[in-house]
């Protein structure tokens, strides 16, 4: 190596001293933060994974981390990562690529870099788990990661002034990442809270619903109680009244099932609504029709025959009005 040595600055690192044969520079291959690629889904760059990252550098892979040209296993590699360092900002490498590659580098030949990483590695010798491992460091002009500073080598600028501008993007980067965050973190905070708000209004309206439908219900049966007892006090009456009218009981007891029955409390005499009668009325007019029987004559079995046929005839007619109303004939 010559003994000549040069300042050189790369965005994102800061000035270094390297010599005429390779380029030392350090670069933050991996800033902290989040991100979405559809090749890997969704991708967190954590701290906590770049110190184990920084931990494991030098035991693991077995062979030098490679500086490749692209990200093919045959990509040719003119350099290697010497080093790493888990900052707050992001994962530091340092690195040494020729003298071709450093001059390609400024051409704008290659304008960024890309880590390779396995999240999940396995010591090869023991299988035993090891957690993430840097395996490569690839110049590329499309990475995978937005947050990553151009890639330029520079000496043809103040060192100072160079540093300072690339603290500040990076400072900036920074600050937008934390915007992010920030932004992200509050989305999801008002997503959840309207979460919750329509799950406590959907369980307060299916409340509210299952109230009313059991106080509907509760109604309901009440409606139906009060309408049995009123029927059943509208048919005792008419029963008694007729009874008493000369209505041979007999045929009384015929339409009493047919007044108290549900399904019967109105009769349609024909397919016009008009023609539709309440049971109540049907009965009370058609009494009211019939020939009546004195009460003496119904209640003793020496009656003369034509009372007692007068009152047989009564019972037939009764037999045929019951048969009719259930929709049959005699």
């Amino acid at each position: 190596m010559s003994d000549t040595l040069k300042t050189v600055l790369v965005d994102g690192g800061s000035p270094v001293a390297v010599s005429d044969e390779d380029t030392r520079f350090i670069y933050n291959l991996l800033p902290v933060g989040e991100f979405y690629d559809k090749r890997y889904g969704h991708v967190s760059i954590t701290n906590s994974k770049l110190q184990q990252m920084a931990e494991n550098f030098g035991k693991y892979p077995s062979y030098e981390v490679p500086v490749k040209l692209g990200h093919d296993d045959g990509a040719k590699s003119p350099g290697k990562v010497i080093g790493i360092e888990a900052k707050p900002e992001g994962l530091e490498i340092t690195m040494t690529v020729d003298q071709q590659t450093a001059q390609d580098i400024n051409g704008k030949q290659y304008r960024y870099m890309s880590a390779e990483y396995d999240d999940d590695y396995y010591d090869k010798a023991t299988g035993q788990r090891v957690g993430p491992v840097l395996l490569g460091a690839a110049l590329v002009n499309q990475p995978a990661h937005p947050y990553v500073a151009p890639l330029v080598l520079a000496d043809d600028i103040n060192p100072k002034e160079r540093n300072d501008d690339s603290m500040n993007e990076l400072e900036d980067l920074r600050l937008q990442l934390s915007d992010m965050k920030a932004q992200k973190a509050q989305a999801e905070a008002e997503l959840e809270a309207e979460r919750q708000k329509n799950s406590k209004e959907a369980e307060e309206s299916a409340k509210k619903i299952a109230d009313l439908e059991a106080e509907n219900k509760a109604l309901t049966e009440e409606r139906e109680k009060v309408e049995e007892a009123r029927n059943e006090a509208e048919t005792k009456a008419l029963c008694d009244k007729w009874t008493a009218n000369g209505i041979p009981p007999k045929v009384v007891d015929m339409v009493r099932p047919l007044l108290l029955a549900k399904t019967s409390r109105i009769f349609r005499l024909s397919d016009k609504p008009e023609d539709e009668r309440p049971a109540m009325k049907f009965f009370d007019d058609m009494f009211e029709a019939m020939s009546k029987v004195p009460m003496g004559q119904i209640s003793h079995s020496d009656k003369p025959e034509v009372e007692l046929s007068e009152y047989d005839k009564a019972i037939k007619r009764g037999q045929a009005i019951a048969a009719i109303v259930n929709g049959k004939e005699e």
